[in-house]
């Protein structure tokens, strides 16, 4: 009986299934042989083949199958993952590359592109492997090698917390110290600075592996810090809280029952337990709520028979003993001693930390307490200026679940926000007080706000840029306020002092103070410089100086300038005149001679002195000048008298000379070999004309033209 194709395609997937593969490899042949354009029939040639071990021609079986079933993204999938093993990556990438583009959830290519992806260790393709890393981790799980691999891309693209997430998640089970030791990197790093985190990790992948030299040499590099850290932290005492903050947070009921030194947790039955808990309360009836063995502390019964109490549920009697066990986090959590974030120079709680990272219900219970006690050292810490404190809190061993970190700074951003206020009132009152650097250096020393702010963490990211907004407002209010270029730099280079851990906060720095120096410095684009002789002459926003003598631009009523050619037995000699008057009548005159043969250099001085006249001196000229036409005032420039309505200035006729009047929106201003020329637009002839050199102030009459025109000067 004649068999269809159909018939032999289910034949080959039923012997498949009871693993007669070469039977099964038969059929499909026999399928292909009736109808060879067939690729559900190529698709089960493939599969019989590859169980096979027939490597080649399982390729091309698959290859047939995508020719026919170009959508077929498992056939795409397996090819590319035979064509990998074959070590033809290029062909394997565009065949994975394709199945995703069919089907962007098809694990075999998601596993094949993150294998390619990490052979090539290409770093331009880092996103695209972050994203085939993230998909197989929510379809599936990550391997041993992906988890390390995934750590080191967030790494080396900034991302530590995402590292950190990434090496954590196998970090108990790994076959090698690379994790831990990367782990320990990670927290190494500036941007977090958890140094005593970073020693515990390396410490815990010398535990396994002692003789792992990459820990080794990180701990002799990073290590003299922290310890030169925890003999100054020590110096400061044992503890900032006050006595009567003492367990508020967190008491020990193995603390209060007081068992003997050499007892442990398996000696502490329910019959031990009773025994121990009817002598506390005996004591506490006594002593009226005092514990001799427990100085400073009053408690009353039925605190003491609520904590004794929890030593029935045998998960809190372990964590409780686990606690007092550990006695630099005891004394932490009950009264705020410092040493639990000190680190020793041979050993760590590496016990402590492994419960931590293997028990996440140990981790939530004990942050219930960690984290309002670690918020209030810390906020006390930053009200005193104690900042040798601030950096022991901040450089690790902040055992709380992710859940709860916020509440581990939630007095202490209150307490920031005071530190920088300030710095903010400073700023604020610089409209009508001129800021200077002092203040700014005083304001940074108060409360030692400078050391703390480049002590926080990223999770202050937003008042770290509050205070270099407070530096930025003040450089801005110095230079568009006070006027005061110089100072405006000088309180910009102050942002420069902060040195956050947040690279993204540092870079918004370096931007801020490129934008002010490109300010300042388009500000004094046009500054002009020019020595004669024993003579230094200047021109700036400030005003002209001539040697010892400065007359401020705001001073200034009047210039003029020109260069006059004259014939000399030498040759032509230019002879280059700008002078100033002030209003107290003071004259400052830069002159000096050139002959034709130094002609172009000098003109070029001379121009350079006349661009920084125009850019500096007139445009506070013209605003004067425009405030006094506004009140009906007016004001000879040569044989002109200007007015708020236009200018007035006599013509010569054949016979009489008659007194014009030019409104402003007909007058025309010309220059022309040192003469200036003014115009009427509609009436040509009735002009007027004047040397420049010999006229104070003519290029006003530009100025002025142009701006009752609309005009650009």
């Amino acid at each position: 009986m004649l068999v269809n194709v159909d018939e032999l395609i289910e034949k080959s997937k039923e012997q498949r299934g009871r693993k007669r593969y070469e039977e099964a490899l038969i059929s499909s042949l026999a399928a292909v042989e009736q109808d060879d354009k067939n690729g559900e029939a190529w698709w089960q040639v493939a599969l019989s083949r590859q169980i096979l071990g027939d490597t080649k021609n399982t390729i091309l079986a698959l290859r047939k199958t995508v020719d026919l079933i170009p959508d077929a993204s498992n056939a795409w999938a397996r090819l590319g993952d035979l064509l990998l093993k074959e070590r033809e990556s290029d062909e394997a990438r565009d065949a994975f590359e394709t199945a995703l583009v069919y089907d962007d959830e098809q694990i075999t290519a998601l596993e094949g592109m993150s294998s390619i992806y990490a052979n090539e260790n290409n770093q331009d393709q880092d996103e695209d492997e972050i994203s085939v890393l993230e998909r197989i981790e929510h379809l599936s799980s990550l391997s041993k090698f992906q988890i390390n691999r995934f750590g080191i891309l967030h790494y080396r693209n900034s991302r530590i917390h995402e590292a950190i997430r990434c090496w954590k998640m196998d970090i108990w089970n790994a076959e090698h110290p690379s994790q831990r030791y990367n782990l320990g990197l990670a927290y190494n790093k500036d941007s977090l600075s958890q140094d005593a985190d970073a020693i515990d990790m390396w410490r815990l992948a010398l535990k396994d592996w002692p003789d792992y030299e990459p820990s080794q040499k990180c701990i002799f590099n990073v290590l003299p810090r922290l310890l030169d850290l925890a003999a100054r932290a020590r110096s400061e005492g044992d503890t900032i809280l006050p006595e009567e903050q003492w367990f508020d947070h967190y008491m020990n009921p193995f603390e209060l029952l007081n068992p003997t030194e050499d007892t442990n947790i398996a000696d502490l039955d329910a019959k031990t337990i009773q025994r121990l808990k009817k002598m506390l309360l005996t004591e506490i009836d006594l002593e009226d709520g005092k514990v001799t063995w427990m100085p400073g502390v009053v408690i009353d019964k039925s605190r003491a028979i609520g904590l004794c109490d929890e030593l029935n549920d045998e998960k809190k009697k372990e964590w409780h003993w686990l606690v007092f066990s550990n006695k630099p986090l005891l004394g932490f959590l009950t009264k705020g001693t410092h040493e639990h974030f000190l680190v020793r120079p041979d050993m760590s709680e590496l016990d402590t930390v492994e419960r931590i990272e293997r028990d996440d219900d140990f981790l939530e219970w004990l942050s219930n307490f960690f984290a309002p006690q670690f918020d209030r050292v810390l906020t006390k810490a930053i009200d005193q200026g104690n900042v040798i404190l601030v950096e022991c809190l901040l450089d690790g061993r902040r055992w709380v679940s992710a859940s709860m970190v916020d509440d581990c700074f939630r007095n202490a951003q209150r307490a920031i926000e005071r530190l920088v206020k300030p710095l903010e009132d400073l700023w604020q009152d610089a409209d009508e007080i001129k800021p200077s650097v002092r203040a700014v250096e005083y304001a940074f020393k108060q409360g030692r706000l400078l050391e703390i702010m480049n002590l926080l963490p990223v999770f202050f990211e937003k008042y770290q840029n509050e205070a270099v907004h407070s530096v930025r407002e003040l450089a801005l209010k110095a230079f568009n306020i006070h006027d005061d270029i110089d100072l405006s730099r000088q309180i910009i280079e102050q942002a420069k002092c902060f040195k956050f851990r947040s690279m993204n906060s540092n870079r918004a720095i370096e931007d801020d103070v490129k934008a002010i120096e490109e300010l300042i410095q388009k500000e004094r684009k046009y500054e002009a410089k020019l020595t004669k002789g024993d003579q230094n002459w200047k021109i700036t926003k400030e005003g002209i100086q001539q040697g010892d003598i400065f007359i401020a631009a705001g001073d200034i009523s009047a210039v003029r300038w020109g260069a006059l050619i004259t014939s000399e037995s030498t040759g032509k000699v230019s002879d280059f005149l700008l002078a100033f008057r002030a209003e107290d009548g003071r004259r400052l005159a830069f002159q000096w001679k050139a002959n034709e043969y130094e002609l172009e250099k000098h003109r070029g001085f001379f121009d350079n002195l006349i661009d920084a006249t125009l850019n500096y001196v007139f445009p506070l000229l013209a605003a004067k000048t425009e405030k006094m036409l506004s009140e009906g005032k007016s004001i000879n420039v040569g044989p002109c008298r200007v007015t708020s309505h236009g200018i007035h200035y006599d013509v010569k006729g054949w016979i009489f000379t008659d007194q014009y009047f030019t409104p402003w929106s007909r007058v025309q201003i010309l220059m022309n070999n040192g003469i200036m020329f003014v115009i009427d637009a509609v009436k040509p002839q009735k002009r007027v004309s004047f040397p420049l050199r010999d006229t104070d102030n003519a290029p006003l009459l530009k100025i002025l033209a142009n701006m009752k025109n609309g005009k650009d000067n």
